[in-house]
């Protein structure tokens, strides 16, 4: 086994263990922040930094900067929905309102001084009108099956990215590498068993945690 292929089977999967750990511990809202931290697209660009070059990880780079503007959409409109709807329902419309996004967002090129402001402007806005909601500070065993799912989602998204990474192009690929695996599974989890503020307090932590991110991804656009 290469260690190529050994870095995409354990490296992201390792963060994500880590961080079902400190969830559990400390609850929706510190989990939230660390989902929103570069757990998958920070060893996506490191593995494609490897195997493409610098170049093409830069270009990944922006890529995943493009998908952050789809992510903060999907967490806004995830939240709303989760509300007033099931939690099929509302993952559902989030996950639409994402592709949806990332689709328009990825079928032209955006320079990173139009990009940015975009970001900017799209955080603020989704923090300005963020749903309310009540705090949960009841915690509960998760179910054995939780972990091990989270895992095998995450492994599934860094190894199919990086495979298609040269056939998709380094912009697409990069902003389907922020597609929300981990917060999708998560989310509906949570919703459906401690109701919808435990969804929506995950998502305001995401949320809370991508200007580091963003600043992290700039970085590497600009100087890989």
């Amino acid at each position: 086994m290469s260690s190529l292929l050994l870095l995409k089977l354990f490296l992201a999967p390792f963060f994500v263990a880590v961080l079902s750990y400190v969830q559990r511990r400390w609850g929706d809202g510190i989990g939230g922040r660390l989902i929103g931290l570069p757990l998958t697209t920070g060893p996506f660009l490191f593995i494609i930094y490897i195997q493409d070059g610098a170049s093409f990880a830069s270009r990944s780079a922006h890529g995943v900067l493009v998908g952050q503007v789809a992510l903060i959409i999907f967490a806004w409109v995830y939240a709303k929905a989760a509300l007033k709807k099931s939690w099929r329902r509302a993952l559902a419309t989030g996950t639409l309102a994402c592709l949806a996004t990332g689709a328009l967002l990825t079928s032209f090129e955006i320079h990173l001084y139009v990009l940015l402001p975009m970001l900017i402007v799209s955080w603020l806005l989704a923090n300005r009108f963020w749903p309310n909601y009540s705090v949960q500070k009841i915690k509960t065993a998760t179910p054995r099956w939780e972990l091990p799912v989270r895992l095998l989602v995450t492994v599934v998204l860094i190894v199919t990215l990086t495979g298609l990474a040269s056939v998709l192009g380094p912009r697409v690929a990069g902003a389907l590498s922020t597609y929300p695996v981990i917060i999708s599974v998560l989310g509906a989890f949570s919703q459906r068993r401690h109701g919808p503020d435990s969804t929506v307090a995950t998502l305001h932590g995401l949320m809370q945690s991508l200007p580091i991110t963003i600043g992290i991804m700039t970085t590497l656009a600009v100087v890989l």
